[in-house]
Parts: C-alpha cells; structure tokens; sequence
C-alpha cells in the first residue's frame, strides 16, 4: 500500500505544503529541492500548522472556483466585482490548456459586457495589444521569480476597464 492512502487529509495537505514550499518555482509535479550548503534552510517544518492556520485567515473570506473563466464571469459578475484573469500566454504552448488567437478575441469581447472591473495579464505581443485595443493596456517590465538566468527582464501588459 502506498503511503499517501494512509494519510490522514491534514497530513497529505502537509506533505502538499511542505513540498510547495522547497520545490524550485513550486513544481510539485517532478519536483526538484534544491540543497544549499552554505545557506541553512530557509523553511521550517515545524511552521506548518502555523502557515496553515495564517493561510486560512487569509482565505475565509474567498471564493476559489475550478471553472472556465466564462462561467466564473458569469456567475461572480457584477458591479463591485473585481475580476483577475491570468490565461495563458498569447501565442506560447506552455500549458496543459493553452488558447488560440480566436479564444482570445471572444474573451475581449466577453470582458467588454462586464459590469464589474477586471484586470488581465498577459504577455506583451502586438496581437494582444490590438485585439485588447478597447481597454486600458499598461506595460509592465519584471523578473519572473522562477527563472534559470536570474535577473532577466520580461515586458508583460496589464489590461483594465477602468
């Protein structure tokens, strides 16, 4: 029997957590804890129980859905609504469910109907650039924190009805 099938569902969350948290950019999926000799390190074990309990705080007023960004719209949308979208990278096969330039253009024309507010993060290419043209379009420059070569520079967008 595999160990996980004896865990309890508060130690499973545990292990999840503990292994989020020291795995390089939190890829749990294969992931990859990097040792360092020099540094001690930086997570302790010992404060799970208290980043769980901080994290429940933090969240006991949230609603988090697994749902396509459509319907989430639809059912959360409304005037003091502030919607966060961050899809996939226009144009980058990156991701389990990556979105071609079509999907993109009716999300454009579905965040035009909103009620409330939204802010959209995307990669900065002139096609999001032109098919988000009816919205504010901010440039942003930053350093991903998971990244091979640290330091390096990406130009993003951030795209507002307001």
């Amino acid at each position: 029997m595999r160990a996980t099938l004896t865990l309890t569902d508060i130690q499973r969350a545990a292990r999840q957590f503990y292994l989020q948290k020291n795995s390089y950019a939190g890829l749990v999926r294969n992931p990859v804890i990097r040792r360092n000799r020099t540094h001690p390190p930086g997570f302790n074990p010992e404060r799970i129980p208290a980043l769980i309990e901080e994290a429940h705080q933090r969240l006991a007023r949230v609603q988090i859905e697994c749902l396509p960004y459509e319907k989430v719209l639809a059912c959360y949308d409304g005037p003091s609504t502030l919607s966060y979208l961050d899809p996939p990278y226009y144009g980058r096969k990156l991701y389990k469910f990556n979105l071609d330039p079509d999907d993109f253009r009716a999300m454009a024309e579905l965040l035009g109907t909103l009620r409330g507010k939204f802010v959209l993060s995307l990669n900065d290419v002139p096609e999001v650039r032109a098919i988000f043209r009816p919205f504010k379009i901010r440039g942003i420059d930053l350093a991903y924190t998971a990244q091979k070569h640290a330091g390096r520079r990406y130009r993003e967008v951030l795209i507002t009805n307001f």
